[in-house]
């Protein structure tokens, strides 16, 4: 039976970037009846690639569900906004991704894209995870398994690069929605997780960057970074090179760590 009108929510993610990595489609009516869903792994892929792909995997589900209007929801806010016309593609590699799916979409009688919290987009995000735990072995880590200090301390560094590169998709799959900011700065607003991305991607401009101490202690799907780390760069005209010291809390959620707080504190304080 063709549908005049689907609404697919997509997902797609990397454990690592680039990493094993999958993509999920999940298709409605306008109704917000089920119509079918699909899950694939693509092997290693950066974040970013992985999204692209879940847009192109939810495209060929409205295809075969008859649709002449399509309605891509992701949680990709980049994807979203490089497909909406907003954002310009910048990386060479998303590029002809971006052309694909371009000439795709012009196959619809009228088509559109929005992105929505992660937490909007649960079936989409579930379904990447499990296709990635089958790939890992079969079965889901426990969520009470510990897991080795290394792998908190390289999610810092990706997390600490991603800022530097403005790798929007990373971040916004690395914090959970109850996310929170807060800084030893006087008088410094605790900022929501949306503001702490907006600020990354239209304010932050990171030159360097070096974690010099990071002592981890997880507490099984729970785990508390301490760090110190120097910076050198601006937000906005303020300079922000300092060292801080760090407190990171994760929570593992879907057999992935997710950060739920920082708390950031400058040694010297030299600026405001």
């Amino acid at each position: 039976m063709a549908h005049a009108k689907v609404v697919v929510h997509v997902d797609g993610g990397a454990r690592g970037n680039p990493g094993p990595a999958a993509v999920a489609a999940v298709a409605t009516a306008s109704d917000g009846s089920a119509l079918g869903e699909r899950a694939e792994y693509i092997g290693e892929a950066t974040n970013n690639v992985a999204e692209y792909k879940a847009i192109q995997l939810g495209i060929e589900l409205a295809r075969e569900l008859g649709a002449s209007e399509v309605e891509l929801v992701n949680d990709s806010q980049l994807v979203a906004r490089q497909i909406g016309g907003e954002y310009k593609v910048k990386n060479k590699n998303l590029m002809p991704l971006f052309t694909e799916t371009m000439a795709a979409l012009r196959e619809f009688d009228r088509w559109s894209v929005r992105d929505v919290r992660r937490e909007q987009n649960e079936r989409a995000d579930q379904l990447v995870n499990e296709e990635l735990d089958r790939q890992a072995g079969g079965d889901a880590p426990e969520e009470d398994d510990e897991p080795p200090e290394a792998e908190i301390e390289e999610l810092l560094r990706r997390w600490a690069q991603a800022v530097a590169d403005r790798e929007m998709a990373f971040l916004e799959s690395l914090l959970a929605p109850e996310f929170t900011l807060t800084t030893g700065r006087p008088q410094a607003p605790v900022r929501t997780r949306e503001q702490y991305l907006a600020v990354t991607r239209d304010e932050y401009e990171i030159d360097s960057w070096e974690f010099e101490e990071i002592v981890v202690q997880h507490y099984g799907r729970f785990a508390v970074a301490r760090s110190r780390y120097s910076q050198t760069g601006h937000m906005g005209d303020q300079p922000r090179d300092d060292t801080y010291l760090i407190s990171d809390a994760f929570v593992k959620q879907s057999g992935r760590w997710r950060a739920v707080a920082r708390h950031i504190s400058p040694l010297a304080q030299d600026s405001t």
